[in-house]
């Protein structure tokens, strides 16, 4: 087995390299890549197709997941994978209908009174992914006996659900698959290496993607197959001195957080850099800031291209996909898709106005005519905002840069202790004794240690993967009791003024200005409560406002208010003639206006 030692990006081109070189040896051999991640997946498969296309026939590139699935669907066809939001949601509905059961009291003697809490469920998800691996300190250190019982009860219980339901979650696939890889196991169509096994960053894998990992190496060594693998070597600290590309800007709040990282891209862009070589990095997701940096970006015209959303994630889908309930059971996709297109017909008039409505609804349509259904639909992504600018990605994503193309300039936001690197410092409840003991035992910090340590090999990677005359800025806003990453603490300190909109002031009127136009030339009022009480409160403002018509535009409310009235004067007016309901209804569809509500959802809501 060979093992190579450096950064990621390093190693990526000499794996590369093996690679190739083992294909003209002997092209007809199997070569099998594991990845620890689907973005690097992407930036495998994509170099590869760039430098050797002849490869892609016999040339797998795979992450440990997306090979366990298929070692097991290989066994089973149909097994559907359950993602960690599903995979959650059946554990909380299980726990509360045995929650709400008769029989709550015999399957959980001690527990039953924390089934309902999001916490347990928490604590329930976490034992699941420790079954993988019980070979560690903290996974096999021992449950207190009640709980071990009930515990152990449960995850037989919710393992039968998943076998009756065809369906699998990424702690089972990973030991299941890795009892199935045993040395003197039978051949696994299309995914058994004949030649090459590479492993790229051992260091950067799970609990459960080490497991099977450790299990498909031995798997290769039995089978005489050549093995190459890569780790990092220990990732050094990096200082102003030994980098000057790095630095550190602290700001005093997170409310212009995302104007500072828009302020530096702007610069860079004034520079000449280009915005396809430029990051925006988010060490840990989070949806707040990412629609902070859109207004701020659309502000200083700053092009950002940020992460991909659903199509079912977007609110106007809601409403399609409410249009197909009605339909039969053993309606068709084409059915189903004719449907979604005379909601849209029907539709079209308040979305016409928003572009990404119009082609969010395009994409889900399309997807159901293609014979997709609507979960599938649904879970396709929507097309992008922008497709050319600045990219806004988490950090394993930007990990995944091609070493020919690295980043230009990064900007690192959210670098906070307890975020990055990363802290956990609850006690497990399955694994705590409740037991008072006089003797304090020591918390065990490993795991502790191994994620601050992963984050720190991760920021090195990052790092690694900026060009030599590339910029690193990384971006604090600390609160109180909060402290700036120590990862940055020695970083040079960066000073920075933040963009301004330049903006031109109303020129002021040279002298005081007259004219004998009256404020109501017809000598009537048109008077409502509002305007009354307007008039009470300041006459001036009463002219300015309905004399002038120097008036703000009006929020939804208001504007719901006046399109009434308009409907309810022209059906209530003297000679108007017939007052059934359906001529009320008439004269809402012929008077209502959706284009004056600022949002097309508001129009919709109020009608």
């Amino acid at each position: 087995m060979t093992v190579l030692s450096g950064f990621a990006g390093e190693n990526r081109a000499a794996l590369v390299e093996a690679v190739l070189a083992e294909a003209d040896a002997d092209a007809a051999s199997s070569i099998l890549v594991l990845t620890p991640r689907s973005s690097s997946a992407r930036a495998w498969r994509a170099e590869l197709l760039r430098r050797a296309p002849h490869l892609s026939g016999f040339v797998r590139v795979a992450t440990p997941l997306g090979f366990a699935l298929a070692v097991l669907r290989g066994e089973r066809e149909g097994l559907v994978l359950l993602t960690d939001a599903q995979r959650r949601s059946l554990v909380s509905d299980l726990l509360v209908s045995e929650a709400s059961s008769t029989s709550a009291s015999l399957l959980w003697p001690t527990q039953r009174a924390f089934l309902l809490g999001p916490a347990f469920v928490d604590e329930v998800l976490r034992e699941l992914a420790r079954r993988v691996d019980a070979s560690t300190e903290h996974a096999s250190r021992p449950i207190p006996a009640g709980r071990g019982q009930e515990l152990d009860a449960f995850i037989r219980r919710y393992e039968a659900v998943l076998t009756e339901r065809a369906l699998v979650d990424a702690p089972r696939a990973f030991r299941t698959a890795s009892d199935r890889l045993r040395p003197d196991g039978p051949a696994l169509d299309g995914f058994d290496p004949t030649r090459h096994l590479v492993v790229e960053q051992v260091h950067a894998y799970g609990a459960g993607s080490a497991l099977l990992v450790d299990a498909i190496i031995e798997r290769s060594r039995q089978r005489g197959t050549i093995v190459t693998t890569s780790t990092d070597a220990p990732p050094p600290a990096v200082t102003a001195d030994e980098d000057g590309r790095c630095s550190m800007l602290r700001i005093h709040h997170p409310a212009v957080e995302a104007d500072a990282a828009v302020s530096i891209l702007r610069a860079w862009l004034d520079a000449g850099r280009d915005p396809e070589r430029l990051a925006v990095v988010l060490p840990q997701p989070d949806p707040v800031l990412l629609s902070e940096l859109a207004g701020a970006s659309a502000r200083s015209h700053v092009p950002l291209v940020v992460p991909g959303t659903r199509i079912g994630d977007h609110r106007i889908i809601d409403d399609c996909v409410l249009a197909l309930t009605g339909a039969d059971d053993d309606a068709t996709t084409t059915d189903l898709a004719r449907r979604a297109y005379s909601w849209w017909e029907s539709s079209a008039a308040r979305l016409i106005g928003d572009g990404e409505a119009v082609e969010v609804t395009g994409t889900f349509i399309r997807a159901l005519m293609d014979g997709e259904s609507i979960d599938a639909a649904l879970a396709r992504p929507a097309p992008p905002r922008v497709t050319f600018g600045v990219t806004v990605t988490s950090l394993d994503d930007a990990l995944a840069r091609s070493s020919d193309e690295p980043w230009h300039g990064v900007v690192i936001l959210g670098c906070l202790d307890g975020r990055f690197p990363r802290r956990r410092v609850r006690r497990p409840w399955f694994r705590s004794d409740p037991t008072p003991t006089t003797e304090a035992r020591p918390d065990d910090p490993s795991a502790e240690d191994e994620l601050v340590e992963h984050d720190r090999r991760r920021l090195a990677d990052l790092l690694a993967a900026v060009a030599v005359d590339g910029s690193v800025v990384a971006i604090a806003a600390p609160v109180g009791g909060v402290l700036p990453s120590p990862f940055i603490d020695n970083w040079r300190r960066e000073e920075l003024s933040l963009l301004r909109v330049p903006t031109t002031p109303p020129a002021r009127p040279t002298s005081d200005t007259t004219s004998d136009v009256p404020l109501f030339p017809s000598g009537s009022l048109r008077l409502s409560a509002t305007q009354l009480t307007t008039f009470e409160d300041c006459s001036w403002r009463y002219g300015f406002e309905y004399g002038l018509g120097l008036r703000g535009a009006g929020g939804a409310p208001a504007t719901a208010g006046s399109l009434v009235h308009e409907v309810l004067e022209n059906f209530l007016g003297a000679g108007t003639g017939d007052r059934s309901r359906e001529r009320l209804a008439s004269l809402l569809d012929e008077l209502w206006k959706d284009n004056e509500f600022p949002f097309a959802a508001q129009a919709l809501d109020y009608r």
